[in-house]
């Protein structure tokens, strides 16, 4: 391969990596709302021990209730401890409180 083949294919790596690395910035998902809360925290740290945690806005709040509810039956199947009733309430209650609409 000669030298100039040589950099022109290094220039093209170049570039596909910095547009990779342009888009990837682009996809980082948005904050969690009030994300400093008690009730944020304690979602982060109980759903996000298998998973990134979901923004809230990503269901809407009837949604939420179903997939809370389905989430449990895998932590209980993955011998994790089980939510607690007030976990769940406050976990429920955060996530309603910022849901989508749509």
């Amino acid at each position: 391969m000669r030298a100039s083949q040589s950099a022109s294919r290094i220039s093209r790596v170049a570039l596909a990596l910095a547009l990779l690395t342009i888009v990837a910035a682009g996809c980082k998902p948005a904050a969690l709302p009030d994300a400093a809360s008690p009730d944020a925290q304690l979602y982060v740290s109980r759903c996000g021990n298998c998973h990134a945690p979901y923004n809230p806005h990503e269901m809407t709040a009837a949604m939420w209730d179903t997939q809370v509810t389905m989430m449990e039956v895998k932590i209980q199947a993955a011998g994790m401890p089980a939510l607690t009733s007030d976990e769940r309430e406050s976990i429920l209650e955060y996530l309603k409180r910022n849901a989508g609409t749509e």
